[in-house]
C-alpha cells in the first residue's frame, strides 16, 4: 500500500475509534448524492467517502435491468438503514421491498424510506423453509452491522421463510433483483431465495465471505453453493471485491477453484470478500446485464 493510501487507511479508522467514542445520536449523511439519517457511530459514514464505488455495482445492475424491461421490482435482505434501496431509487423507477430484523435498523430504515410509496419495510428476519416457525434474537452492533442467533424459547425476532414473504408481498412474483446481505448468512439463504423466486428468475447479488459464514452456520461448507446455483439454473457469474472494485466474469462452475483466493491473507488478496451477482441460463435479459456489467 502507498504512503498516501496508509495516511488515509489510519485516518479513516482513527474517525471510527473517535466516533465510537462519541455519544451516539442520529445525524445525516450523503452517500454518493444520496442523503440518509443513520447512528453517528455507523461504519458508512466512513468507507463512503471520497471516491468510493460503493453499490456502484448493485446501482448499474437495477439500472440495466429496467432499461431493458422497465419499472425495477427489486428485495432488499439486511436493508438495515436503506442505503441501498435509497442508492437504487436514486437511478432507477423501482419498487423496494426492504427486510430487516434489527428494531435499531428499522427505525432508521422508516426515517430514511417508510413515506415513500414504493417501498415496503417487512420486520422480520427471512429464513429458509426448513427453519419454518424458528425464533431469532438480535445481535446488534452500533457501528452498523447485525447478527442474528437461534433461541430456543420461543423469544426474540419474528421469522418469516422466503415463500410466506412472497405470498405477503405479491408484487414480489415479478422480483427481477434480490441483493441480500445478512453477515454470514448469505450462503443459506441464497439457495430457498432463487427456489421461491423462480418464476422472475431474478439476478441474486450477495456477499460470499467463508468466515462469517463458517461462524453463522458451521453446519455449511461454504462452496456447496455454487453447485447448488447449478442445479437451479444460475450458471453465470460475476465477482467484485468488497470495494467495489470488479474482478470479472467467470461461469459459476469456475467459483470454487476461484473463491480458494479467500483463504489466502486478508493482506496478500488486497481486499476483504467477494460481492457476487448470478443470472438464470433462462435469462436473457440478466445474461446480458451481466455482460455488461463485468467488462
Amino acid at each position: 500500500m502507498k504512503t498516501a493510501g496508509k495516511l488515509s487507511h489510519l485516518w479513516s479508522l482513527l474517525r471510527v475509534a473517535v466516533a465510537a467514542r462519541l455519544p451516539d445520536k442520529p445525524v445525516r449523511h450523503r452517500v454518493r448524492g444520496v442523503e440518509l439519517v443513520l447512528n453517528r457511530r455507523h461504519w458508512l459514514r466512513h468507507f463512503t467517502r471520497g471516491h468510493a464505488l460503493y453499490a456502484e455495482n448493485m446501482v448499474s445492475l437495477g439500472r440495466l435491468l429496467e432499461e431493458a424491461e422497465g419499472r425495477l421490482c427489486m428485495l432488499d435482505i439486511g436493508a438495515n438503514v436503506g442505503d441501498s434501496a435509497l442508492l437504487v431509487l436514486e437511478h432507477v423507477d423501482a419498487e423496494v421491498v426492504c427486510v430487516e430484523p434489527d428494531p435499531e435498523w428499522v427505525t432508521y430504515l422508516r426515517r430514511n424510506v417508510g413515506s415513500l410509496d414504493n417501498v415496503v419495510i417487512e420486520p422480520s428476519v427471512l429464513v429458509g423453509s426448513e427453519d419454518a416457525g424458528s425464533s431469532m434474537r438480535i445481535v446488534h452492533h452500533e457501528e452498523g452491522t447485525s447478527q442474528v442467533r437461534p433461541t430456543d424459547d420461543g423469544s426474540g425476532v419474528r421469522t418469516l421463510t422466503t415463500d410466506e414473504l412472497l405470498a405477503n408481498h405479491p408484487q414480489l412474483q415479478n422480483v427481477r433483483l434480490v441483493k441480500t446481505d445478512t453477515d454470514g448468512y448469505d450462503v443459506q439463504l441464497v439457495p430457498p431465495l432463487a427456489r421461491t423466486f423462480i418464476g422472475s428468475r431474478p439476478i441474486l447479488f450477495f456477499e460470499f465471505d467463508p468466515q462469517p459464514t463458517a461462524l453463522a452456520t458451521p453446519e455449511l461448507d461454504p462452496n456447496d453453493i455454487w453447485q447448488v446455483l447449478i442445479g437451479l439454473g444460475y450458471e453465470q457469474a460475476v465477482v467484485w471485491d468488497n470495494g467495489g472494485r470488479l474482478i470479472g466474469r467467470a461461469a459459476t462452475a469456475e467459483l470454487p477453484e476461484k473463491s480458494k483466493v479467500l483463504d489466502l491473507p486478508q493482506k496478500e488478496r488486497g481486499y476483504g470478500f467477494w460481492d457476487i451477482a448470478v443470472a438464470h441460463r433462462d435469462d436473457p435479459v440478466g445474461l446480458l446485464v451481466l455482460e455488461k456489467v463485468g467488462h
